[in-house]
């Protein structure tokens, strides 16, 4: 047959196997076919004896200079075998006369320079190098080290919490140990990033809850059914009965700072309220009431001694908080603006147009209008170099102040996102914390955008929130308040 026959035409053509083409293939070679170096055959033991003393003379009669240029030359022509010899004897013999940690770089160089190189590791390296020895374990708890640790962006606190923490420790411990801080501060984070929190509800507004504030001790919260309530964080009821009525529409808005409270409704108005303390709240009471809004005031802020407020008749205005007198009127906007948030420098504002617009807050000029949303901006949050927002669309966008552009974008198919419209969110420097009417809240991390951990409790849209770092407060068209405490779970500590 044809391939018989071009077998053995192969086969012919081959060339005799003889001493000088024959190849010799080992199991041990991983590169392919090559040929085995043929080791020389030495001399007879006697003779190499023989040698072997000569040699040896010759090597003592050498100077130092001699000795290193011989052994230089006798490297040069040793093979594999003889360099794996002389490292395993050498390595002894170098060591022989250091102390037992001769090869621990930290033991050797200034505490200063190792504290400087153990600053540049995680906790978990850091925590892996106490296992180290005595040395590395008393280094790496230097305090230093877990002060620089606190104050990464991943374990800041807002000022007021960490000085808080830091007064209740050294009340507790006479200094401030800092390793302890960070621990605490760590194991808060993973409250965070697991979602492990307690979850307390506040129940007994007859509407849906629309707009929520908190501080240390109460929760406000304004709703549809036209009041504002203030409950005690340290019970379920309602902060000694407290309901403050003068509103004549859904309260839409509000911004509470100590003692004073700041509320925008549909009945177009702005009210500034007292709540100083007294016996029975009877101090409680309207203090300032602004008029210049034609339709609902959706959105607030206070701070610097003004409001700056947003409303349905497409204008934002300025007002002084002391007497409601309005210090200017901003417009730009085609339709309602619901959203809201300055500086010292700078208005930021989302509306109904899908835009959101910079504004010069000492001018009233605008300065810049990001497009990008497909429907209505519903909140905003910025700091010195970006600005987060959220929309009907479902969606969150981080945009760059500077050039302007959207950066980012948070949605269902990229990030696990909301699937009902973006109601709320605020922003610190590591974290977002969103709302939507999927009845969830959700946190993300705002360097990667990637979602954290999803938050369900409430059984309709999430209307509004606030946090800290500490907890989340939160309202819904359930007509409840929600109080996320990240602080109470009792989780194991990390071995530190």
């Amino acid at each position: 047959s044809r391939v018989s026959s071009l077998k053995k035409e192969v086969n012919n053509s081959k060339p005799a196997l003889t001493s000088r083409n024959r190849v010799s293939y080992s199991p041990l070679l991983s590169f392919g076919r090559r040929k085995r170096f043929r080791r020389p055959r030495g001399v007879p033991t006697v003779q190499f004896h023989s040698h072997l003393k000569t040699m040896l003379g010759w090597y003592e009669e050498f100077d130092d200079a001699q000795k290193n240029d011989f052994l230089k030359q006798l490297l040069e022509v040793s093979n594999s075998p003889q360099t794996h010899l002389l490292s395993s004897l050498m390595g002894p013999v170098l060591h022989a006369n250091c102390p037992h940690n001769c090869t621990d770089i930290l033991y050797w160089l200034p505490p200063s320079i190792g504290l400087e190189i153990l600053g540049y590791l995680d906790v978990y390296t850091l925590v892996e190098c106490q296992s180290v020895n005595k040395y590395w374990y008393n280094l790496s708890c230097d305090a230093k080290l877990w002060r620089n640790l606190c104050f990464r962006p991943f374990y800041r606190l807002g000022q007021k919490v960490a000085s808080q923490q830091l007064e209740i420790i050294k009340a507790r411990h006479g200094y401030i140990p800092w390793r302890q801080v960070f621990i605490e501060r760590y194991n808060l984070q993973q409250n965070w990033l697991n979602g492990n929190c307690y979850v307390r509800t506040f129940e007994g507004h007859t509407q849906g809850i629309t707009c929520v504030q908190f501080d240390d001790y109460r929760i406000v919260s304004g709703s549809s059914d036209k009041t504002i309530k203030v409950w005690s964080t340290r019970s379920n009821t309602p902060w000694g009965g407290l309901t403050l009525r003068g509103h004549s529409g859904t309260v839409r808005c509000l911004h509470l700072n100590n003692n004073q409270l700041v509320s925008g409704s549909s009945d177009c108005t702005i009210k500034v309220w007292d709540l100083a303390e007294g016996v029975g709240w009877s101090r409680s009471r309207c203090t300032v009431t602004m008029v210049g809004h034609s339709h609902t005031v959706r959105c607030l802020q206070v701070g610097l001694g003004v409001v700056v407020s947003g409303s349905y008749d497409h204008t934002l205005k300025k007002w002084r908080l002391d007497t409601g007198e309005c210090l200017a009127t901003l417009r730009g906007h085609l339709a309602a603006v619901l959203s809201v948030q300055f500086d010292g420098n700078k208005i930021v504002s989302g509306s109904c147009d899908n835009t959101i617009k910079v504004w010069s807050f000492d001018t009233g000029e605008c300065l810049s209008t990001l497009s990008g949303h497909n429907n209505a901006v519903t909140c905003i949050h910025f700091d010195h170099s970006r600005i987060v927002s959220g929309s009907l669309d479902t969606q969150i966008k981080v945009w760059d102040i500077q050039s302007e552009r959207c950066i980012q974008t948070l949605d269902w198919a990229s990030a696990e996102g909301h699937t009902g419209v973006v109601r709320c969110l605020q922003a610190d420097t590591w974290r977002i914390v969103s709302a939507a009417d999927d009845k969830t809240l959700k946190v993300w991390s705002l360097e990667s955008g990637k979602r954290l951990v999803t938050l369900r409790e409430h059984t309709d849209g999430v209307t509004c929130l606030q946090f800290n770092d500490l907890k989340i407060v939160s309202g819904s068209y359930d007509k409840t308040v929600k109080l996320w405490d990240f602080t109470r779970p009792f989780v194991r500590d990390v071995k530190i």
